[in-house]
């Protein structure tokens, strides 16, 4: 047998040339990745005070995130190797950082209402306008600006609750991060609302309460019937098949505890008229109610519905307005009474939870939550009305309402307390992405000035843009231009030695907020963004001023003059 040598000055075959190139290419990804560390998507925060639950408390702990879930919580927690590390300096005089959970909104209601008069558009047989229980929110009700603004007060997660009609169909749970409802979507089918406020147009029915009580009650009826009868077709098909109505079938399973009924409530008549209206022994009623439940505590108690409380307490009478001071005793005593209402309730044994429906600025939540526990309510109770609560009513005790291993990472940063009359929130995250909201510290630096920015977006290289900010470090306003667009800054804080800003990415083809973090030193900075296409480092030199148009006159002088 022969045997053949080849010798090693002749190449090798062209097939094993690209063997060797995509060898090459996999060793390479694999040092890369071992530089990547560490990875965007593990954080861990560290000795920071930890309330994983109503009443539970780690003074000095470490919470460790991973892909947007809890890994780890406890004092004595081993950072992992590929955590990025969040630190909080304090001296001994401040107060702690502390870790809570995400407050859930149990009735986030979003505008639904028709483009065009419902009552113009044809409606199936057996059906009304205002009678739509099988309508769902779409992927475009997502109000950008209202979702911002409850995650600055320290709401993760919500029901989107429909506006229109009289039975308004499912609402959605979702958490409050960015990408709109595709990409925070947890339930996508949840409840059945109603409520007697909806009204047909002129000379159409219902045009009075009376009539959309009728109305309402009516729909029941058809709705107990259908699911009756063909629950009986199916045991005995021999028998005629029963006619079916569309959005029945959805109503039905409401009304035998498939899913919760959500009724809203205008005043106090209104409820009691619910809670007489709604007789299905099955059902899983919940009230949204209206903060004067006090007044009529013994009709509440003893029914097994849960009330949906508005921590929306109304301002004091101003006296020194002549239209005020007509204010009617009723409006008085209510006005007195109303931050009672929660202890009330509590201490009656009401089931309850709390939302901020009804109140035009949710970051007057946590105030108002914090005059309720000064008029008597137990900080606990008051908490879990927020998380553990809500969580166990959508049965997502396993997700979310605990800061605890397996939960989703949705939590606050506070300084202090969280129930207080001036809360310092400073961070909210939603699966694992941190959105800065506010400064911890004072301002030790002056950022003002045009900064030449260098964005380094990874495989797509480095993008040059500006920043130009102005006003005072603890007024910071601002421009960032980049590739041709320029867009203001929607916030900015300065804290310690750190500019934290926000950009709505809309001026850049993207959805949702782009955050921008820079520690400062001198005239360079460096930092990092984050947003809808992800995360990249920030570099930042400050430029020199230009001279004004005066000093330049005068060089130009001297140097003619010469």
């Amino acid at each position: 047998m022969q045997t053949i040598h080849r010798n090693r000055s002749q190449q090798p075959p062209r097939h094993r040339w690209w063997l060797v190139a995509v060898l090459s290419l996999a060793v390479s990804s694999i040092a890369l990745a071992d530089l990547r560390q560490p990875s965007p998507n593990v954080h861990a925060i560290i000795d920071v005070r930890i309330v994983t639950e109503p009443g539970e408390i780690i003074e000095s702990g470490t919470v460790v995130i991973r892909d947007g879930i809890i890994e780890a919580v406890g004092a004595n927690v081993e950072v992992p190797a590929d955590a990025r590390i969040h630190r909080f300096e304090r001296d001994d005089d401040q107060p702690p950082i502390t870790i809570y959970a995400g407050l859930i909104e149990p009735h986030f209601q979003i505008d639904t209402s028709p483009q065009e008069d419902s009552s113009d558009s044809p409606t199936p047989a057996g059906r009304h306008a205002l009678i739509k229980p099988d309508a769902k929110i779409s992927a475009t009700h997502w109000p950008q600006d209202q979702v911002e603004q409850l995650r600055r007060a320290g709401f993760t997660t919500a029901v989107f609750a429909p506006s229109h009609g009289l039975l308004r169909g499912s609402g959605v749970v979702a958490n409050l991060g960015e990408g709109g409802m595709s990409h925070n979507v947890i339930d996508p089918e949840f409840g059945q609302f109603a409520s007697f406020e909806g009204r047909a147009g002129r000379r159409q029915f219902p045009s009075s309460l009376m009539g959309a009580v009728a109305l309402v009650r009516q729909t029941f009826s058809d709705a107990a019937w259908q699911t009756e009868a063909r629950n009986a077709w199916a045991l005995n098909p021999a028998q005629p098949r029963p006619q079916w109505f569309e959005g029945l079938d959805e109503l039905g399973r409401s009304l035998n505890g498939g899913t919760p009924l959500v009724f809203s409530s205008q005043d106090l008549l209104d409820t009691l008229r619910i809670l007489s209206f709604v007789q299905f022994d099955e059902t899983q009623l919940a009230i949204v109610g209206h903060g004067a439940e006090y007044q009529r505590l013994d009709d509440i108690t003893g029914t097994d519905v849960l009330h949906i409380i508005p921590i929306n307490f109304p301002d004091a009478p101003d006296v020194k307005d002549e239209n005020d001071r007509n204010v009617s005793l009723e409006a008085l005593r209510h006005w007195h009474r109303a931050p009672d209402n929660p202890k009330t309730l509590h201490e009656a044994g009401v089931d309850m939870i709390f939302t901020s429906h009804g109140s035009s600025q949710p970051g007057d939540f946590l105030k108002n939550l914090a005059k309720a526990v000064d008029r008597g309510l137990d900080p606990d109770v008051a908490l879990a009305a927020v998380t553990t609560a809500p969580a166990q009513w959508l049965l997502l005790s396993d997700r979310a309402g605990k800061v605890a291993p397996g939960m989703m990472a949705n939590l606050i940063v506070a300084e202090g307390e969280l129930i207080s009359e001036s809360p310092k929130i400073s961070d909210v995250w939603v699966d694992g992405m941190r959105y800065e909201l506010a400064a911890i510290k004072p301002p030790s630096v002056d950022p003002v000035g045009t900064w030449a920015l260098t964005l380094g977006l990874g495989g797509m290289g480095d993008v040059d843009g500006q920043l130009i900010l102005t006003g005072t470090p603890s007024n910071i306003q601002g421009t960032l231009s980049v590739m041709g667009n320029d867009s203001p800054l929607t916030s900015a804080e300065v804290s310690d030695d750190q500019l934290i800003a926000t950009i709505d990415s809309s001026r850049f083809g993207g959805t949702g907020t782009i955050t921008l973090k820079l520690t400062i030193n001198g005239d360079s900075a460096r930092g990092n963004g984050s947003g809808p296409f992800g995360e990249f480092t920030l570099r930042g030199q400050r430029q020199v001023a230009a001279a004004s148009p005066e000093q330049a006159t005068a060089s130009n002088l001297v140097g003619e003059a010469q």
